[in-house]
């Protein structure tokens, strides 16, 4: 398993534990709900960030 699998593996890991939580009525409030809900965006924005960089540093090494 390289790095890159590694790291998105475990992001969504957490993400399906959270969305476990909201399916099961894990959540007292609304403002528990929206903390979960921004919790799983946080996650993949930074799986988004993440495969960006990879994909522009590795066809940065293409061209050198």
């Amino acid at each position: 398993m390289t790095l890159w699998e590694e790291i998105t593996k475990n992001y969504y890991k957490e993400i399906e534990e959270l969305k476990k939580v909201l399916a099961y009525g894990g959540i007292s409030d609304y403002s528990s709900y929206r903390q979960i809900v921004g919790k799983i965006e946080g996650i993949e924005y930074a799986i988004d960030s993440l495969q960006h960089i990879v994909k522009v540093r590795l066809e940065e090494d293409d061209f050198k």
